[in-house]
C-alpha cells in the first residue's frame, strides 16, 4: 500500500495541512489546521472537496489515475472550490513523489506540456483504430435461432381532445447561406477537441506551479527579512 501523501501550505499564521490516505480503492483525505483536525472524506473520487461546517474555507484535492495527487488547493469557499479557480496551492512534503513531479515539471515545463498532449492524442487514435482494425475482421454469421413471441392484446387508448393551440406568425430571419464543410472536418474536431483540452490542462500546470514557486519564494525572503530586522533590533539594543 502506498504511504500517505503530506501536504502544507502557511496563510495568515496559519499552518494548514492535508494529509492523503490511500487504500485500496478509496482514500481519504484529511485536513488540519494548527494541527487540529478540521474534516476528513473518504472516497473513490479523483477530485475531492473537503469544506466542513464553519471551516471557513475549503479544499480541493485533485488525483490521477496513477501516481502521485497532483494538486491541493486550499479556496475561500466551497463554491470557488468546485469550480477550481483561484485559490492557493499546497506544496507537498519535501522528497515526497508528488515533490519531486512538481519539481520535474518546473525543470521541463515545455516536455509536460508535450507529454501529457501526446497522451491524450494516443488515448483518441488508439480506440479509433482499434474499431478500424475490428471492422476489417471478416466476423463469422451466425444465425439466432427465432423466438415465439406471443400476441398481445391491444389497449384502447381513449381518443383525446385536439388542444387548439393559437396559430402564430414566426418572424422569418434572413439567415445567410453558409458553405458546407468538407466532411472530414467533424472527425478532427472530434480527435483535436480532446488533445487541445489535455494541452491547456497542461499549461496551466506549469503556469500554477511557477506562480506557487514564486509565491514561496516571496514568502522565504519576507521571513528572511523579518528575522533580519528581529535580529538587528536585538543587537541595538
Amino acid at each position: 500500500m502506498a504511504e500517505a501523501e503530506r501536504w502544507h501550505l502557511v496563510v495568515a499564521d496559519v499552518d494548514h495541512e492535508v494529509v492523503v490516505e490511500p487504500a485500496a480503492l478509496t482514500r481519504t483525505v484529511v485536513w488540519s489546521r494548527d494541527g487540529v483536525e478540521v474534516g476528513r472524506k473518504r472516497t473513490s473520487d479523483e477530485k475531492v472537496v473537503l469544506a466542513p461546517d464553519g471551516a471557513d474555507g475549503a479544499v480541493r484535492v485533485v488525483c490521477g489515475l496513477v501516481g502521485p495527487v497532483r494538486r491541493v488547493t486550499l479556496h475561500r469557499s466551497e463554491a470557488e472550490a468546485h469550480t477550481g479557480l483561484g485559490g492557493t496551492d499546497l506544496e507537498p512534503e519535501a522528497g515526497s513523489r508528488a515533490a519531486r513531479r512538481a519539481e520535474w515539471i518546473g525543470a521541463h515545463p515545455h516536455l509536460h506540456t508535450a507529454r501529457q498532449t501526446a497522451l491524450a492524442a494516443a488515448g483518441v487514435a488508439v480506440p479509433v483504430l482499434l474499431l478500424w482494425l475490428l471492422a476489417r475482421v471478416p466476423w463469422p454469421s451466425v444465425d439466432l435461432p427465432s423466438v415465439p413471441w406471443p400476441d398481445l392484446p391491444s389497449i384502447p387508448w381513449p381518443d383525446l381532445p385536439a388542444i387548439p393551440w393559437p396559430d402564430v406568425q414566426l418572424p422569418s430571419i434572413p439567415w445567410p447561406d453558409l458553405p458546407d464543410l468538407p466532411g472530414w472536418v467533424e472527425p478532427v474536431r472530434k480527435l483535436a477537441l480532446p488533445v487541445l483540452i489535455a494541452f491547456v490542462v497542461a499549461r496551466g500546470e506549469v503556469r500554477r506551479r511557477r506562480r506557487a514557486e514564486e509565491a514561496r519564494r516571496a514568502d522565504e525572503e519576507r521571513r528572511r527579512s523579518a528575522d533580519e530586522q528581529a535580529a538587528d533590533a536585538s543587537a541595538d539594543r
